[in-house]
């Protein structure tokens, strides 16, 4: 684990994860963990967010899923958005560009769970490479990525229209429970040849290798 990461870990607060409610995430055992059951007899679980293995655990000591499952008993708490707004720049979209399109969807899907409110949801954002936090109208957080799925790279010479008012900043000045998810790299590439000839913008800086 990058110092980095185990730094912003250690200032997450620990609490019995028991006490947390339903959707709550909190990261434990190297993993985060989404609370999935909640109830006053003790039938308390949480799962592994937004993984390919389907591992659950008991949050509840001695409790009767205790028998069955692994518990977890505590946990550091992620924080969380009042409200979608909380993701917006000075009133305008906030704008991240990331290495790979599995990153930047994981990082739209966090967000999104890390929201109080009910309404938001991600989406592909029109024909361009990126994902939108949005409730239908407003658009919240943008993620560019600059490669594929399939490994094939992007083109973002739309973020070079100054037009769009955008701000875009390298994934890794984005929050830093980000740097929590699997798929999590520090790794930046330089322009991709698809933008190569375009000019280099000097204001702002150019995440993505401008």
């Amino acid at each position: 684990m990058q110092p980095e990461v185990a730094a912003y870990i250690a200032e997450l607060p620990e609490v019995r994860t028991s006490r947390l409610p339903e959707g709550a995430l909190f990261w434990a055992d190297g993993a985060i963990y989404q609370v999935s059951e909640v109830d006053a007899r003790g039938y308390q679980k949480a799962r592994l967010w937004r993984h390919q293995e389907h591992r659950e655990v008991a949050l509840v000591p001695g409790s009767l899923l205790a028998r069955h499952l692994p518990v977890v008993q505590r946990g550091r708490v992620l924080p969380v958005y009042r409200s979608q707004n909380d993701l917006l720049e000075d009133g305008n979209s906030s704008v991240f560009v990331f290495p790979t399109e599995t990153l930047a969807l994981d990082a739209a899907y966090l967000d999104v769970a890390l929201i109080q409110r009910s309404g938001p949801y991600v989406r592909q954002q029109e024909a361009l490479p990126a994902f939108a936090v949005t409730d239908g109208i407003h658009l919240f957080r943008l993620y560019y990525y600059r490669e594929s799925a399939h490994g094939r790279p992007t083109d973002l010479s739309s973020l070079r229209d100054r037009r769009a008012g955008f701000r875009p900043r390298a994934h890794t000045e984005g929050p830093g429970y980000w740097r929590l998810l699997p798929s999590w790299t520090e790794h930046t590439r330089q322009l991709d040849t698809t933008q190569q000839s375009l000019p280099p913008v000097l204001d702002p800086p150019d995440p993505y290798g401008g």
